[in-house]
């Protein structure tokens, strides 16, 4: 079982770090966020770099090989031009003027980032925003991605008034259609839909404690009830309950030993 432990990207916009587990996930690296509902509690002073992403500590490297290929098809910041340094006299001055100049412009990014209005950002340099912020007195409201940058949304973020996640959608095949509908209490992850075949109808439901996936429910339309329910432990099957013949009751029970077969 793997060992989300090893953090391999820190920031401080939540969004920004399910962007590089979506990165991660596309990769096959499995990854987990810390801290995310930390980046909302700092009003709009920033609390530095408090969200970090981790993953196993044996795919750690393969993550951050992953991770800098990425941020290389970022625009590089501009080079500030070389040049002596200020004389004694000049350099409170200077400490100054340099204050000054940030706190404007502290000022400035907190009037912008009350707006409503969205802004993006070209992760891959073809001209078009891969993903869009929506934000209001500071605090996010919507973020839309393009995680495989064909020009169609494929995640979709909604936060509530306190800016933490409420909703997610997801397209993880890519095919233009959420098959993936997930519901976020206080405590995190609480309930996700999947819709398959695209009637409409949930085909599985998955079901969080505290962030954690506890249990899988396979439905079947005709009854609307589950035909299957696997139970998990730590992120593993410990054993599941089969309606063999459709009448909404379980005859069948079977446990699983920790490498997921099935106990004699």
């Amino acid at each position: 079982m793997e060992q989300l432990t090893a953090s391999v990207y820190e920031c401080t916009l939540a969004v920004e770090a399910h962007m590089i587990c979506d990165l991660l996930s596309q990769a096959g690296i499995s990854a987990r966020i810390d801290g995310e509902y930390l980046s909302g509690v700092g009003g709009e002073l920033p609390l530095g770099n408090t969200v970090r992403v981790r993953v196993d500590p044996a795919r750690a490297a393969e993550a951050r090989e992953v991770i800098a290929e990425w941020e290389k098809l970022q625009p590089p910041e501009p080079a500030a031009a070389p040049g002596a340094p200020p004389p004694k006299s000049r350099a409170v001055m200077w400490f100054l003027l340099g204050t000054l100049s940030g706190l404007a412009v502290a000022i400035f990014l907190s009037h912008a980032f009350r707006r409503v209005d969205p802004f993006g950002v070209d992760y891959n340099g073809d001209g078009r925003h891969d993903i869009v912020y929506h934000t209001r007195d500071g605090l996010p409201t919507l973020t839309e991605f393009d995680r495989n940058f064909d020009g169609t949304w494929d995640a979709r973020w909604t936060f509530d008034y306190r800016g933490l996640e409420k909703h997610y959608e997801g397209d993880d095949d890519f095919n233009g259609r959420f098959e993936w509908q997930t519901e976020f209490t206080d405590a995190g992850k609480g309930r996700a839909e999947l819709d398959l075949d695209g009637d409409g109808r949930p085909d599985q439901v998955w079901h969080y404690e505290f962030d954690v996936l506890s249990r899988i429910d396979y439905l079947q339309h005709e009854g609307g009830h589950a035909s299957k329910r696997t139970f998990l432990k730590a992120g593993l099957p410990s054993s599941a309950e089969y309606d063999d013949d459709g009448d909404g009751v379980f005859e069948r029970r079977v446990e699983y030993d920790a490498r997921v077969e099935p106990r004699m």
